[in-house]
């Protein structure tokens, strides 16, 4: 059997620097998938120990194989095991109990595979849980530490590429984004300090082993490939403890999916959706979220600047700087700038007057146009170094044209000589390339300049290095017995209105004068003051009552209620002959003011959320939604309110009147303290009224469903 010290390395040491590797599985054929590991090992410079593990040979590639783990005298921290996937289990274990405390699995056929492959990633994890051994997998391509040579990796193109040593490590849900990553990142001289493929997370996962690596002293930032997320509370450990450490975090996400909306009964559900709660997770966390892929190169870098930049400058304005070169791509990139919701600004006067002392036309606009002045070095590198060294300049973005594809080396230079020259104080720098131009992107990229050949990729690169913040504290809840009351009192698992107006008088949020007439009841003697009301059906059954034909708005007399409750009925009775009716809820009419909606749901990945939206029927339609993690502070209410488009006119609009934002923050507040009642499954206010300013809010209907007993 091998022999083991006692003690067992750091989980990072075991996954990225062990003090020996076994290749269980290993091909003699070099050209083999389960071959590439041992020659990428060797290839690299890979110093420690590997042991080629095939009972059916003496030697592979060269060296001695062993037949079993039992052969081996040195102590092995990691095994990746090449076999299919049941002899991989039986792998696992008799790693487990040689003492190796982890191991890769390489093949597929577990969760992803229905319920054979659940089974078999079932009988992993218990491995895992009676032994301790740590797994990475199944589905990974492996793991790569750059600056130790430890490619230990089935990926294709390190038969291609030989990895330099870079800043960023890479942890991804899918093993060819690495090989991706990889070649994308050689074309523009960015290189990377490790990676790591996560295949199935079976067991370790995203943030498990990114909070490992927070330390590892040769990654600045990391970058994130994700299909799912399956543990979200590692993942706020991960980005908690990155930043605490100044690493920022980019990720990619997948699985823009519709069966959260399709299972939701709320508007809330079909507004909101998965991907959504997804933005609000990573927003909530500090996590930067890129649609374009190649953002995921460029943002790192930029992100790194726009922090040296604070410290050395003391701040970064969260605007954009354009220094153009053609007409057409500077407004091309300012176009794009511009629907991120970037501010371009020009040069403020003082710079502007001193290049114009010198001669220098750069325009009257926001853009800095150096084409009316002739692009040659001198007046490029003079232009450019005023903008850098501008105070009043945030990100300072270069738009160059056919130039920089005719005379790279010449276009580039200018721009490479100033940024050398100006130092740590110069502001951030990104350049547009606007043709194809490979060999200006080497340069700059050589030079540690960001450059992008997208100006969507540009303009969202430059979008989110302006709009940084820490995580968010997630705010301390005091549970109310009066609202855990009110919810266990409801029958069914979807509240009456009745009763879910019941949970938010327990929240402190007005409703109308509310009248409940049970079935069988008379009505009670409303008097003309009483005029005008609205009735609504009392069902569990029909909790969007507009369909149901089940709302009847602006009753003015007594005589008009009787009748409007018979034609309710009739017409909820053909909507749905088997929804239970338990009464009628007549409520005062509510003049004035603009409708929202507030809403509260629970993500199956990452929990529950809040959004703020336009309310009434049309809600769905417009999409216009602010979503954050729940619960929320106030202030991150009263921000909710500022990102929502459609409500511009309460913020006073063009001098329109001011509705009572703060009523509407405090509702908001209130109603995502349902966060704590685990049994709460959704919860939503549409419409809730906001009134003139001072005069509050009021919840005209609300819907509740709380968990299955």
């Amino acid at each position: 059997m091998a022999a083991h010290a006692k003690e067992i390395p750091a989980l990072l040491d075991c996954l990225l620097n062990p003090r020996g590797v076994a290749l269980i599985g290993a091909s003699d054929d070099a050209g083999k998938v389960s071959g590439r590991p041992l020659r990428f090992l060797r290839e690299n410079g890979f110093a420690a120990p590997v042991y080629p593990i095939n009972p059916r040979r003496s030697t592979v590639q060269g060296e001695r194989a062993y037949g079993s783990l039992g052969e081996i005298e040195g102590p092995i921290d990691h095994a990746y095991i090449l076999l299919d996937s049941d002899a991989a289990i039986d792998a696992v274990a008799m790693c487990a109990e040689a003492g190796v405390p982890t191991a890769t699995v390489l093949a597929d056929g577990f969760a992803e595979a229905g319920q054979i492959g659940l089974d078999r990633q079932a009988r992993l994890l218990d491995i895992v849980g009676r032994s301790g051994i740590r797994v990475l997998g199944p589905n990974s391509m492996g793991a790569i530490d750059v600056h130790n040579g430890f490619v230990c990796t089935v990926n294709a193109a390190l038969a291609r590429i030989k990895p330099k040593p870079g800043r960023f490590a890479v942890l991804s849900q899918s093993g060819t984004i690495l090989g991706a990553l990889l070649s994308r990142g050689e074309a523009r001289k960015m290189h990377f300090s490790a990676f790591v493929s996560l295949g199935n997370e079976a067991d370790l996962d995203v943030g498990e082993i990114g909070e490992a690596l927070v330390d590892h002293a040769e990654s600045e930032g990391f970058i994130l490939f994700l299909e799912s997320i399956r543990h979200p509370e590692r993942i706020a450990r991960f980005a908690a403890a990155a930043h605490a450490r100044g690493k920022p975090i980019i990720a990619y996400k997948l699985g823009r999916s519709g069966l959260g909306q399709e299972l939701a009964i709320s508007h809330t559900g079909a507004v909101v959706g998965s991907d959504a709660a997804a933005d609000a997770f990573f927003d909530h966390h500090g996590i930067y979220r890129v649609d374009q892929f190649e953002s995921l190169l460029e943002l790192p870098l930029l992100n790194l600047a726009v922090e040296r930049a604070r410290k050395t400058r003391g701040s970064v304005p969260a605007v954009a700087t354009v220094v153009t070169a053609t007409g057409g791509g500077g407004a091309l990139v300012a176009d794009r700038l511009a629907a991120q919701g970037v501010e371009v600004r020009g040069l403020d006067p003082t710079s502007r007057a001193s290049l114009q002392a010198r001669g220098i036309k750069v325009g009257s606009g926001p853009l800095i146009d150096v084409s009316l002045a002739g692009a040659n070095y001198d007046m490029m590198k003079t232009v450019f170094r005023e903008v850098i060294s501008d105070t009043a300049s945030g990100i300072a973005v270069v738009v160059l044209g056919s130039s920089a594809n005719a005379s790279p080396a010449l276009t580039v230079a200018p721009i490479i000589d100033a940024v050398r020259e100006a130092g740590e104080s110069a502001a951030p720098v990104i350049v547009f390339l606007v043709p194809d131009a490979g060999e200006a992107m080497e340069r700059l990229g050589a030079a540690g300049i960001v450059a992008s050949r997208s100006p969507e990729t540009c303009a969202e690169t430059v979008a989110l290095a302006l709009n940084a913040h820490p995580p968010r504290c997630a705010p301390a809840i005091v549970t109310s017995s009066e609202t855990a009351a009110a919810v266990a009192r409801a029958k069914g698992p979807v509240l009456s209105e009745a009763e879910a107006g019941e949970v938010l008088k327990t929240l402190g949020i007005a409703r109308p004068k509310t009248t409940v007439v049970p079935n069988g009841a008379p009505l009670p003697q409303f008097g003309p003051a009483d005029f005008p009301v609205a009735a609504k059906l009392i069902s569990p059954d029909l909790p969007h009552k507009t369909e149901a034909g089940a709302v009847t708005l602006s009753i003015t007399d007594r005589e008009a209620l009787e009748v409007a409750i018979e034609r309710m009925r009739a017409s909820a009775a053909a909507f749905d002959p088997s929804a239970s009716i338990e009464g009628v809820l007549v409520q005062s009419m509510v003049a004035g003011g603009t409708e929202v909606m507030i809403g509260l749901t629970r993500d199956p990945s990452v929990g529950a959320t809040i959004s703020l939206s336009p309310g009434g029927v049309l809600a769905e339609l417009y999409r216009d939604h602010d979503t954050r993690l729940a619960p929320v502070i106030y202030d991150e209410a009263l921000a909710m309110i500022e990102g929502v488009r459609g409500l511009a006119s309460i913020r006073g609009y063009r001098g329109m009147p001011r509705g009572d934002l703060e009523a509407l923050a405090s509702a908001i507040v209130n109603l995502s303290t349902l966060a704590a009642y685990e049994n709460v499954v959704e919860a939503e206010i549409n419409p809730l009224i906001v009134k003139g300013d001072g005069d509050g809010v009021v919840a005209i209907d609300c819907l509740l469903r709380k968990s299955e007993p």
